[in-house]
């Protein structure tokens, strides 16, 4: 139904929620999980900043929040809270992390800034 976000993917670098995606259509375009970011020793900026800002509970939306992240971190580097607010829209989180992910965004904006330097 594409209500949730949990099954965010990156097509082409921009958020898709792969449960409205017919895979036969995918041909020749870039389709990143979130497995595809990092690894268990070497994680994104991303992953990283959701751990340490413990940016969820029961880990179900995790994926789909660190993948909209991602891309928003590559639109906006330094977004601002609305502009969070709005691009986080798509995605739920039921266990109400909201207050945590916030932190991990800018957390993620600054280890990405510092990573670039």
């Amino acid at each position: 139904m594409g209500a949730c976000g949990t099954c965010t993917v990156l097509l082409d670098g921009r958020p898709a929620s792969s449960c409205l995606l017919f895979t036969a259509r995918l041909a020749g375009r870039a389709v990143v999980t979130s497995e595809g970011l990092g690894s268990e020793h070497n994680l994104s900026p991303v992953q990283e900043a959701f751990v340490k800002a413990a940016g969820f509970q029961c880990g179900y939306c995790t994926p789909g929040f660190v993948l909209t992240v991602e891309a928003l971190l590559k639109e906006h580097p330094r977004p601002t809270d609305e502009q969070v607010r709005e691009y986080l829209a798509g995605n739920l989180c039921r266990c109400g992390a909201y207050p945590n992910i916030l932190k991990a965004v800018r957390l993620a904006a600054e280890l990405r800034a510092m990573a670039a330097v």
